[in-house]
């Protein structure tokens, strides 16, 4: 499965120290190289900034020198990029949190899977307890979603 990874799934796991999950879900993650800056940024938290540095040998990070035009125009540099690339790629899921982005992505017929989706199907396999985690990220991170998505999150993962 090709997975491309956009800037805030990273931020969110990285933060909560559980960025290992991508790989034990979903093996090698493809992410531009405007996501990685994005990542090493001063103003962003300090856990994405160290692993960032020195990201994990399951991701793969990967120039995208033109974004499409239209996404440019919508989107934030990285997430035109994720979605660009993932279009290169042929990508099957696209992480991807952001509101626009995930409608971008999935007008151009991707799979969309966001923090909530990879924290649920991580509690899914008795990883971790979900609702634990949960508060953790409201509670660590500026990550806001009303009770209804956490647990449509948590009931869309039992049928995968």
């Amino acid at each position: 499965m090709i997975v491309v990874s956009d800037t805030t799934p990273l931020r969110y796991l990285a933060v909560l120290g559980l960025i290992d999950l991508l790989p034990r879900l979903f093996g090698r993650v493809h992410c531009p190289s405007a996501v990685l800056q994005e990542c090493c940024h001063p103003r962003a938290p300090s856990a994405l900034r160290t692993w960032a540095e020195q990201p994990s040998e399951w991701l793969s990070v990967i120039e995208v020198p033109e974004v499409a035009a239209d996404l440019r125009d919508v989107l934030d540099e990285g997430e035109a990029a994720a979605i660009t690339l993932a279009q290169q790629l042929q990508a099957e899921v696209i992480l991807i949190d952001e509101k626009e982005g995930r409608r971008c992505a999935l007008a151009r017929g991707f799979v969309t899977a966001g923090t909530l989706n990879i924290l649920a199907q991580a509690g899914r396999r008795d990883w971790l307890d979900y609702y634990s985690i949960i508060e953790r990220l409201k509670t660590e991170t500026n990550f806001r979603a009303a009770q209804a998505v956490i647990d449509s999150a948590w009931a869309a993962s039992a049928s995968r």
